[in-house]
């Protein structure tokens, strides 16, 4: 019962395009969102890390037909489902890979930004989000932007919202749904001796209990 009442409302607040993928979602529709804006004044190279089915890519090739866009993800079921999706959106410059964000193959300095939105909170660890974050520096040009979000662990209801999806939500069983305070991930970008140029905070009036955290982050 339970179930079924989350898959209701799970299709009532997807947008109708994305109404049935695996990323579709409300608070995974705000952090794109946020990151299309912050996309806007890019040009040349973007890479998006965990692209999933390519929702993202799709709206930002629309908004931006200009740049090159490049996507990877761990599953060759998501890539395959990007691929279709952009092909028939008829977006012609773009590139996917199955690679593991942990081991990116681009040379040094590639990108002009690198975006992973809707993912740390699906790795299994924080060491794993620190080896994604070297790897999406690594690859971004100097003064390049990294954009990247991640689950408030000081919102008490996110965290009870986690601990309560595998009775209801069939898609994340194996997955760790894991939430960090900021300050922790604020350590992370200080030992990678980025520069914050903005936090953005979204889903509550109160900063300190966003259920979601954008930072856009520049490689010195």
């Amino acid at each position: 019962m339970l179930s079924k009442i989350y898959y209701r409302l799970h299709r009532l607040v997807s947008k109708p395009q994305e109404k049935g993928e695996y990323s579709a979602g409300f608070w995974q529709d705000v952090a794109r969102r946020e990151a299309l804006m912050v996309c806007r004044n890019i040009k040349g190279r973007i890479l998006e890390v965990g692209c999933g089915e390519g929702l993202f890519l799709s709206q930002l090739s629309a908004e931006s037909p200009e740049l090159e866009i490049w996507g990877i993800d761990n599953s060759s079921e998501r890539i395959n489902q990007a691929q279709q999706r952009l092909n028939k959106a008829g977006v012609k410059n773009f590139h996917l890979a199955v690679e593991d964000a942990t081991r990116l193959s681009f040379s040094e300095e590639f990108f002009d930004a690198v975006v992973c939105i809707n993912v740390f909170f699906n790795m299994p660890s924080k060491e794993v989000i620190k080896n994604t974050l070297s790897q999406m520096k690594r690859v971004c040009k100097v003064q390049g932007l990294l954009i990247f979000d991640f689950r408030n662990a000081a919102n008490f209801l996110l965290q009870l919202k986690y601990r309560l999806a595998p009775l209801y939500d069939e898609t994340i069983k194996n997955l760790p749904l894991r939430t960090y305070y900021p300050s922790e991930i604020e350590t992370l970008v200080r030992e990678f001796g980025l520069r914050v140029l903005e936090k953005r905070h979204l889903g509550a009036p109160w900063k300190r209990f966003a259920p979601i955290i954008v930072i856009q982050a520049e490689k010195l």
